[in-house]
């Protein structure tokens, strides 16, 4: 007797080469509800939650970037709709475009670049270390990355300028390294920041190669420096991508440290866009102009929260 099934093979796919058996059983298919209308009535109570607490101050946001509202003076309650009256502002404002430069060079050059790099050469350095080496590597490189953004500003406050740590170990009181380097010590601050997070992921990565790549690699007489870049590094691909994306998108919103360091200064040097709105908005009182730099930010956010799901569907 010639079963309807073999081997997991649907009962039309095997009447179809031939087989012989009983017909499909009858009643509605069990997968053919794709949407339970009773999901909704679960499923209202965080729809009420994001439309409160983010679709509803993002629109608002919205709205206020096309106002002339202030934060002091008559148009701080009786604001009016200006239309594109900021929006011009903006397109003329010559420190818009270097804070959005700044803002690039902060996020990819700390946050993609250095982040990442520096969490993954901790990572493999601490792989092939001695279990106290790394546990004490490990110990400081978390404890960097949980310390309130202001004590690590505080940190690096002392260490880069006057009368700081390395103008004393250099015998040079009056060198003020952040003030001439302002951009290049407030990304190495956020870079360092981030490295235990990146470290962690990296770790993760690396206990999950196969240890039999490595013997057989050696086997072969291949080098420790070939074995890391013909196998680890190729192997660490999608993680080095999914930790560049997310160092990007937690560099974009550290407004902290790079407000405690310098202010957005010397000059405009280190002005990036979440400094430069907030300076707008708190300093200068234009609330309007702030919200639309906060929107731009909104804008600039999505394109990185897309790419990191675009990169990681990609990856998959």
């Amino acid at each position: 007797m010639t079963s309807s099934l073999s081997f997991g093979v649907p009962v039309a796919k095997a009447q179809a080469q031939g087989g012989g058996g009983a017909s499909p059983p009858a009643g509605p298919r069990l997968d053919n509800p794709r949407v339970d209308p009773v999901s909704f009535v679960f499923l209202s109570p965080a729809a009420v939650l994001l439309g409160g607490l983010f679709i509803g101050p993002v629109v608002y946001a919205i709205y206020l970037g096309f106002t002339n509202l202030q934060l002091i003076g008559r148009n701080a309650i009786h604001y009016q709709f200006t239309g594109w009256a900021n929006v011009i502002d903006l397109v003329d404002d010559p420190t818009f475009y270097q804070s959005i430069w700044s803002t690039l060079v902060f996020v990819v050059g700390s946050g993609a670049i250095g982040a990442t790099l520096l969490g993954l050469i901790l990572a493999i350095a601490m792989q092939g270390s001695a279990a106290p080496a790394r546990w004490i590597g490990n110990t400081f490189a978390i404890l960097a990355w949980t310390l309130p953004p202001s004590t690590i500003a505080f940190v690096w406050l002392a260490t880069t300028t006057q009368s700081g740590i390395i103008a004393m170990l250099v015998g040079m009181p009056n060198l003020d390294l952040l003030y001439q380097h302002a951009m290049l010590f407030v990304s190495l601050a956020n870079a360092w920041s981030f490295a235990g997070l990146s470290l962690i992921m990296f770790s993760a990565a690396l206990r999950s190669i196969p240890e039999d790549l490595y013997e057989a690699a050696r086997l072969e007489g291949a080098s420790s420096a070939q074995c890391l870049m013909q196998i680890t590094i190729p192997m660490l691909k999608p993680t080095i991508l999914t930790v560049a994306l997310l160092m990007m998108l937690q560099t974009f919103g550290n407004f902290t440290i790079v407000y405690l360091m310098t202010g957005g200064g010397p000059g405009n040097d280190s002005n990036i866009l979440p400094v430069y709105a907030y300076l707008q908005g708190f300093k200068f009182h234009k609330l309007g102009y702030s919200a639309l730099l906060g929107n731009v930010m909104v804008l600039l956010s999505a394109i990185l929260g897309w790419l990191f799901l675009y990169f990681g569907r990609a990856r998959r």
